[in-house]
């Protein structure tokens, strides 16, 4: 039997059966739309598929969400969290992801989001302290199952474990706050596995500045941030742009000798948001070697469903050609899901709605994970 084809124990290895299954009745497709086709579930089942940003280690600290029991989502329009688990992520073929921390900030800056601001208060832990004891986390939950979950450090770890039938992890963590802006922290947290680093989250810290307060416009990397790029590609470990305002992801590609990645976001000639990327940023990190993961809430696609991340992919590949494509759900993240994308067992409907458009199987290949592990490959070799 193939690697591709071996199972993340009994729902992997039968995963045709279980996904027309699934489709026949409904699981896969929101009620009134059309199952995933034949010919979409095996293009699906053949590819590998690898998604740059899910944040469900937060709900595992927060809430104590088990990733490893079957969940679904809770409240209407799948609103927030309890999109992605590893059942479901087998069941839709799903071979792996970065898991992000998020991590509250030892100081609280007044762009902060709200949400966050009361997380941080409700919650002991800041800092590298929370950041360590997250990656302490992950590895514990990697190794109390290790059929089916491995945290990768290289990017022939990644592809070893899913050809193996493990989900393939590699965590990530959102904004510079969570090493407290220190090449020695950074270094700390590498050796525990942290493999892809934001330089910011949602507020202002020792490196860099968000996108989402205008206030930034004009300040790029900070001599601190500069730093952690120097000793990211030391190290090495994967930059995230994701966040980061347009001055600083000018400032990375001057100074970076391999390629970045936005790990979630989604195309601002499509839908105007904070969160999305110019035309002029997409074509410059495709450029430079880099992707574009695309996020499935409604605040980075905007309205028409599924049909809007289709809008913003074609957009995607116009721009910034073939290669920039990746998929970046931000599941888990807070967010509201487009409808047809509400939770991971959507992602054959995804599939074959791409092909349905025409698109090429290389190239729906290309976004579902090939140009992302490319990425990875190429900085964690």
């Amino acid at each position: 039997m193939p690697a591709r084809e071996r199972q993340r124990g009994l729902t992997r290895r039968g995963f045709l059966a279980a996904a027309g299954a699934a489709a026949a009745s409904g699981a896969l497709a929101r009620p009134g739309a059309a199952a995933p086709s034949q010919e979409a579930l095996d293009l699906h089942r053949e590819s590998a598929v690898f998604d740059l940003h899910v944040d469900t280690l937060l709900w595992q600290r927060f809430l104590g969400y088990d990733f490893t029991e079957r969940h679904r989502p809770w409240l209407p329009a799948a609103a927030f969290f309890g999109h992605v688990d590893l059942p479901r992520a087998a069941e839709a073929g799903l071979d792996g992801a970065v898991l992000g921390l998020v991590i509250s900030p030892a100081e609280e800056r007044r762009e902060q989001l709200w949400t966050l601001k009361l997380l941080a208060r409700l919650e002991r832990g800041r800092g590298l302290e929370q950041t360590l004891e997250g990656l302490d986390a992950l590895q514990r939950l990697a190794t109390e199952n290790p059929d089916t979950l491995q945290l990768a450090r290289t990017g022939g770890e990644l592809r070893s474990a899913m050809a193996a039938g493990r989900f393939a992890a590699l965590a990530g963590l959102e904004g510079a706050h969570g090493i407290e802006g220190s090449v020695e922290n950074l270094r700390a947290a590498w050796e525990r596995g942290l493999r892809m680093l934001g330089l910011v989250h949602f507020q202002s810290n020792r490196a860099a500045f968000p996108m989402t307060e205008p206030d930034f416009v004009a300040r790029g990397l900070t001599p601190v941030g500069f730093d952690l790029v120097a000793e990211m590609e030391q190290l090495p470990m994967v930059v995230d742009l994701a966040h980061l305002n347009a001055r600083g992801v000018s400032d990375f590609l001057a100074v970076a000798s391999r390629p970045g990645l936005v790990s979630h976001s989604a195309c601002q000639a499509i839908h105007p948001s904070p969160r999305n990327m110019s035309d002029a940023q997409l074509r410059a990190i495709a450029e430079h070697g880099g992707v574009v993961g695309l996020a499935v809430g409604r605040m980075f696609l905007g309205p028409g469903g599924i049909d809007a991340f289709v809008a913003h992919a074609e957009h995607l590949r116009k721009v910034a050609g073939d290669e920039a494509l990746a998929l970046g759900s931000d599941w888990d993240g807070g967010i509201v899901p487009v409808r047809g994308l509400e939770d991971v067992r959507r992602l054959p409907s995804l599939t074959d709605r791409l092909l349905r458009e025409g698109w090429p199987p290389d190239r729906i290949r290309r976004l579902l994970g090939e140009n992302a592990l490319r990425v990875i490959e190429e900085v964690l070799p």
